[in-house]
């Protein structure tokens, strides 16, 4: 049988690992995995990455041997290896799991692949989590992260077929010479994994919500699941739904601590952001070596300063806070987020250093160095994404409201140790500082802090900015909101508070939260564009919709378009759909693609066109298939459909606008975005709902359609190019049959023989 070669990568496991689980299915199977010496000698690699990785590969080899198929280990270029490996054991595909990695690993995998194309060699890259390769448009990610993340987890298989190859050894420091160092470091395996997951969901995470930002408390309260997720030996898509299956626990429990619901529910939201930061390095390689927003590139580079970088990275700053962090930095290879982003910050705004050099400090010191994630976050906490809120973190005042008693402080700088409590935050003040043999500050916080935001004010005052703004939030800006709002609505969890109108404290000076503000939004939301005519219910439904940012971004587009061509339906008609059939009356959901693009047809509902139009070839193949489905159907000579609206058929575009005479032209501008929230909100009601869904685009949307009192009737379109299929699919008798089932009563599908407005 043809062997199935799988590359092990950063997939250190064989549970939830489809590439190995489609391999086995397919015959013997060789599981590869190869130490490159390109990735061993890159900047952001150190001895305690080698030391965790082996003991995962250690783990791995006994897995894999005891399933039928021992792990074989190489040493060298990857297309070298897996070439002699092809030659070897007639090797008739390759399998792995897709990687958004460094640019070294970016340019080795395009190697591989030009590798298997030119041998002929099937070569499958499966998606090991929620990130997607090739994506043209962020519009509906949070979705297919959502429908990845609910997917069943892959078992592991019975067994594998194994090969004859030399299985070969874990090879150790001295062999790939890489320095070793006495870092405490915590073990790796999937075993271990697993184990840390439960202690988190079990006892440690209880009060996650408020502790995870002190470096004194967030050792322990944090999943510390980030190096397993790095290295692979647990998938996000087990974290995410035994998250979730805890969370469904706790909430039944009567007797379980309140504080799990808040920090089950933060910490499942941070596993989002998992993958909404590694999709930005995958959709813009380029941004590991230069800024993001390029109308900031020159910003910092010609301001070096190698004393002050020396200082930071020796953790010599004279700012107690930023040197523990860097001190517990290097010997543990760990620190909370909130303390990155310290140390991010006090590096590219008060020292004023571009963010490149210090970033690869901090990636060869973290254990968990995830590249998207981290040059992500580093361009992030040094401003220069430009579609967030910029922060500039205090390193007194973390320091005073993290560690307000110096426990974290004396323990990495033990020159502070005789420091009065008073003074332990601010040693430079106390008047036996001259005694000290720990460094004044390195700047004066306040004054640097004021310089590097008036620059960056500068910066982002202008037009060339600005762009650079509105093209990176296209490409790479968060649509999860109102897909957070959704789930929160299904799972029946309480709306968030809103914020405070008074000018409280708490408003004059908020606390920093250690969350990204990934939605770009301002102090002061936009107001909402509410259409005219609509009802009630759609307006309590849809208000965050028109709102939001997107929204007020579409409006502009449509009013920028009426002004140089012709669009359709005429802007009173845009939301006749749901002006039609309010929210509470939704029996039946036909979901169309975009309106017609012809002069006079369009006029807001799906399929539809005005009294005295030509009936559309769509529309005489609906009249033709009612005849056969629903006998005594009649069809009348026009194609104005008011009347299944008026009983509670929503007859809704996916897109609620076109320019004449170009089908699809005002697809992915935002109303995608905008008729998913439509499609959620009917998938909210308590009562059955029919969904018809016709054709591959349409069909798409099921995965919105969740509630199990619906039914989802599907079929192939009713277009002419479709149209042999569409017959005999006897969509409305089975719309009426689920409605009479539900107690709802049926639709009168019989139009009347005269159209009237």
């Amino acid at each position: 049988m043809a062997v199935q070669l799988v590359w092990f990568k950063k997939d250190l496991r064989v549970r939830d690992h489809a590439p190995l689980a489609e391999a086995a299915r397919r015959g013997p199977v060789l599981p590869v995995f190869i130490y490159e010496p390109e990735q061993l000698e890159h900047p952001e690699f150190a001895g305690h990455h080698l030391t965790h990785l082996n003991t995962c590969l250690t783990e791995l080899r006994e897995r894999l041997a005891d399933l039928g198929a021992p792990l074989v280990i190489r040493h060298g270029e990857a297309v070298a290896v897996l070439d002699e490996l092809r030659a070897e054991h007639d090797v008739q595909a390759v399998w792995a799991h897709e990687e958004t990695g460094n640019g070294v690993g970016y340019q080795r995998d395009r190697r591989v692949r030009a590798w298997a194309r030119g041998r002929g060699l099937p070569f499958t890259e499966l998606p090991p989590h929620g990130v997607i390769r090739r994506m043209r448009s962020r519009d509906g990610w949070a979705a297919t992260w959502e429908e990845r993340m609910a997917a069943p987890v892959v078992p592991v298989p019975a067994r594998l077929d194994g090969t004859a190859a030399y299985a070969g050894r874990v090879l150790l420091h001295a062999d790939l010479g890489v320095p070793a160092d006495d870092r405490i470091i915590p073990p790796g395996g999937e075993a271990e994994a697993h184990a840390v997951l439960a202690s988190f969901l079990a006892h440690r995470g209880v009060n996650y919500m408020r502790e995870m930002s002190s470096p004194i408390t967030a050792a322990d309260s944090c999943s510390r699941l980030s190096a397993p997720l790095a290295f692979g030996t647990v998938s996000l898509r087990e974290v995410v739904q035994a998250t979730r299956q805890r969370l469904a626990q706790v909430r039944g429990d009567l007797h379980a601590d309140p504080r799990w619901v808040r920090s089950l529910r933060s910490f499942e939201s941070r596993l989002h952001w998992h993958c909404h930061f590694i999709q930005r390095l995958e959709s813009e390689p380029q941004m590991e070596f230069r800024s993001l927003n390029r109308a900031l590139d020159g910003l910092r580079e010609d301001a070096w300063n190698a004393e002050h970088f020396e200082r930071w990275r020796a953790g010599q700053t004279g700012y107690p806070m930023v040197d523990a962090c860097m001190r517990s930095l290097r010997a543990t290879g760990w620190l909370n987020f909130r303390m990155r982003a310290l140390l991010v910050s006090f590096a590219t705004q008060h020292l004023w250093l571009h963010w490149r050099r210090p970033g690869l400090v901090l990636a060869r010191e973290w254990l968990d160095n995830e590249p998207g994630i981290h040059w992500s976050q580093m361009q992030m906490q040094s401003g220069t994404v430009g579609i967030n809120r910029l922060r500039i973190y205090s390193p007194t005042r973390q320091a005073r409201e993290q560690d307000p008693d110096g426990t974290f402080i004396r323990a990495w700088l033990p020159e502070l140790a005789d420091v009065p409590g008073d003074f332990i935050h601010t040693p430079w003040v106390w008047s036996g500082a001259s005694r000290l043999t720990y460094p004044p500050p390195i700047v004066d916080e306040l004054a640097a802090g004021r310089a590097a935001r008036a620059r960056m004010t500068a910066a982002r005052a202008t037009p060339q900015f600005g762009a650079e703004a509105r093209r990176i939030y296209e490409r790479h800006g968060s649509r999860k909101k109102a897909v957070m709002r959704a789930e929160r609505k299904a799972q029946g969890l309480p709306e968030p508070r809103p914020r405070p109108t008074r000018h409280t404290a708490e408003t004059r000076r908020p606390a920093m939260s250690d969350q990204p503000d990934l939605f770009g939004l301002t102090p002061e939301p936009p107001k909402a564009i509410m259409p005219a005519g609509l009802p009630d219910s759609w307006q309590r439904a849809l208000g965050p919709e028109f709102a939001a940012p997107y929204f007020h971004e579409l409006k502009d587009f449509l009013v920028e378009e009426r002004r140089g061509h012709t669009i359709f339906p005429p802007a009173p008609d845009v939301f006749n759909a749901l002006r039609f059939t309010p929210l509470e009356d939704v029996k039946v959901l036909i979901l169309g693609q975009d309106p017609y693009h012809r002069p006079g047809q369009a006029h807001g509902l799906s399929f539809s066109v005005r009294p005295g139009v030509t009936i559309p070839p769509s529309l005489r193949n609906i009249y033709k298939e009612l005849q056969a489905d629903l006998p005594g159907f009649v069809p009348p000579r026009h194609g104005y459909l008011r009347a299944w609206a008026d009983q509670g058929i929503l007859l809704l575009n996916a897109v609620l606008t076109v320019r004449e005479g170009q089908a699809n032209s005002h697809a992915n501008k935002g109303w995608e975005h905008f008729t998913d929230a439509v499609i959620r909100a009917v998938n909210g009601k308590p009562e059955r709902v029919v969904f018809v869904l016709w054709g591959a685009y349409a069909r798409k949307k099921r995965k919105l359609i969740t509630g199990p009192q619906h039914v989802v009737i599907e079929s192939a379109h009713p277009s002419p190019l479709s149209e042999a299929k569409f017959f005999g699919s006897r969509p409305f008798s089975q719309v009426n049959a689920a409605l009479e089932q539900a107690g709802r009563g049926p639709i009168e599908w019989q139009l009347p023989a005269k159209a009237e407005e």
